[in-house]
């Protein structure tokens, strides 16, 4: 499994190219992916789109700030203080209890890890 930080990388050299596009990708895979997720886990689409949102966010704050290489663990850290209430909200309403951060951190790169196994897109044509 690719580290938090390569992937983020990866994801942000990408960004960084064709931000726009790549940014709108990411929440359109996302909204493709929702009902296989929402399938699979009833329920939880929402806070997966919810940490998809805040991947791609901490990618495009480190990328503002020039630190797009070597700051894996803040852009993790960004990600997971994003997600954080809307995490702990989805655990609270199914009876879960409130999660340790490492429990949400693991959560955070396992959406990264999803998002990386789809392929890229060859091309910037995206349908219009």
């Amino acid at each position: 499994m690719a580290s938090f930080k390569t992937i983020l990388d990866d994801v942000g050299a990408a960004l960084k190219k064709f931000f726009v596009p790549v940014a709108k990708e990411a929440v359109a895979i996302a909204g493709d992916i929702e009902p296989i997720v929402d399938l699979a886990f009833p329920g939880i689409a929402n806070l997966y789109n919810a940490t998809v949102a805040e991947v791609t966010k901490a990618e495009a704050l480190a990328i503002a700030a020039g630190q797009q290489t070597g700051t894996g663990v803040q852009k993790l850290a960004t990600a997971v203080a994003g997600i954080t209430p809307t995490f702990n909200a989805y655990a609270a309403a199914n009876g879960l209890g409130i999660p340790a951060i490492q429990t949400i951190e693991n959560y955070v790169n396992a959406v990264v890890a999803s998002l990386n196994a789809i392929p890229a897109a060859t091309s910037s044509t995206t349908g219009s």
